[in-house]
């Protein structure tokens, strides 16, 4: 009985550890795409604008108890200035997520926005 139990309970740890490598294994493996390369990009704020009355303007489009108001690309700018349009998409400590009470943005979308601020905010 000793030597049944014993071989029971070492099949439950061997099938463990063996779920747990392969866990580990599928993890280790993601694929991590590469940043968009703004330097090629040409973002303008046209480019973006879709992305931001798709997700924002919905709460942000008006002047709202927060303050935030994206209708123009002016307003988008402002956010930008300050680091709260990236810091929320990007959903980075310190920052509320944002779209609130929806999924992340696509990276692509994150991407084109990101390039967008680094590119200068042109219109």
């Amino acid at each position: 009985m000793k030597k049944l139990f014993l071989a029971a309970f070492t099949s439950v740890i061997v099938i463990s550890a063996c779920k747990t490598s392969k866990e580990t294994a599928k993890t280790e493996t993601a694929v991590v795409k590469p940043p968009m390369d703004c330097s090629t990009s040409g973002v303008n704020y046209e480019a973006i604008r879709s992305i931001i009355e798709k997700n924002c303007t919905s709460c942000h489009g008006y002047e709202g108890a927060d303050g935030l108001n994206f209708l123009t690309s002016a307003d988008v700018k402002k956010a930008a200035l300050k680091g709260e349009l990236l810091g929320t998409i990007k959903h980075q400590r310190g920052f509320p997520r944002m779209p609130a009470k929806a999924e992340q943005l696509d990276q692509a979308d994150i991407d084109k926005i990101e390039c967008w601020i680094n590119n200068g905010m042109k219109d």
